[in-house]
């Protein structure tokens, strides 16, 4: 979870474990969740996360650009996206619609809509894509 606002990692933090998610790992911003994701790739093993839920705006480095790297990296470019924001003009929504997010969700969101959410995002991505079911 990339989130700025230590309030509000704790809240959505504390609901993953309320619904069964063992672990999340914070990164404090765009920039510390990049650093985090070449560190982990870096030691080998493909994609080190199931999942990045990122707020939009926060210092340094955007949840766009965030986005941008991950879809631009061979390994993490299919590692669904939810992007959470109490405000975002129609053009950055737009511009993560391009780069293929999963889900976008705007604050305050409750423990049951993100979990509810973020279960959705998951199921989708573990069903196998036609082409590779076997014959």
């Amino acid at each position: 979870m990339v989130e700025d606002s230590r309030e509000e990692w704790a809240a959505i933090g504390n609901a993953f474990k309320y619904f069964g998610l063992k672990k999340v790992t914070l990164a404090e911003s765009g920039a510390r969740a990049r650093r985090l994701l070449e560190e982990l790739l870096a030691q080998g093993g493909g994609c080190p996360f199931d999942l990045v839920i990122s707020d939009l705006h926060m210092p340094g480095m955007t949840s766009l650009e965030l986005t941008r790297f991950i879809r631009d990296h061979p390994a993490l470019r299919g590692l669904p996206i939810v992007v959470l924001s109490e405000n975002a003009t129609v053009e950055t929504v737009q511009e993560l619609s391009k780069l293929h997010i999963s889900a976008f969700l705007l604050k305050p969101v409750s423990p049951a809509e993100i979990a509810e959410k973020v279960s959705e995002v998951l199921q989708h991505q573990a069903v196998p894509k036609r082409d590779q079911l076997a014959g």
